[in-house]
């Protein structure tokens, strides 16, 4: 029984992962925004949700280096750091051309 409230509970959490994603976009509210990171945060320390979370690299690095809220910046580099763990993220992240402003925006947090 305990193992079916498992499965279930994963299921669950890997539905709403496309939803927080979408919550994130640089037109949404910093509070919905802010919620929306600190739930995928907390997906991405478990090994089994991060492939999932690869898609949403770029409106996270985009928010780093954006966004004027220091809240938000700090939880999309919690989140950034997170996903660093797993290679498949790395790759991923490799591929992406990030321009050297993006960077020192990650690394300066304005």
């Amino acid at each position: 029984m305990e193992r079916l409230v498992l499965v279930v509970v994963s299921v669950c959490l890997q539905e709403c992962i496309p939803t927080l994603a979408s919550f994130i976009s640089l037109d949404a509210l910093g509070a919905i925004q802010l919620a929306a990171l600190q739930a995928l945060t907390n997906l991405s320390v478990t090994s089994a949700y991060q492939s999932q979370l690869t898609p949403t690299m770029r409106s996270v690095v985009d928010i780093a280096a954006s966004s004027t809220d220091v809240k938000l910046i700090l939880q999309s580099l919690r989140l950034l750091a997170n996903l660093t763990l797993s290679s498949e993220f790395v790759d991923h992240f490799l591929k992406y051309k990030v321009s050297c402003h993006h960077v020192l925006a990650l690394f300066l947090c304005k």
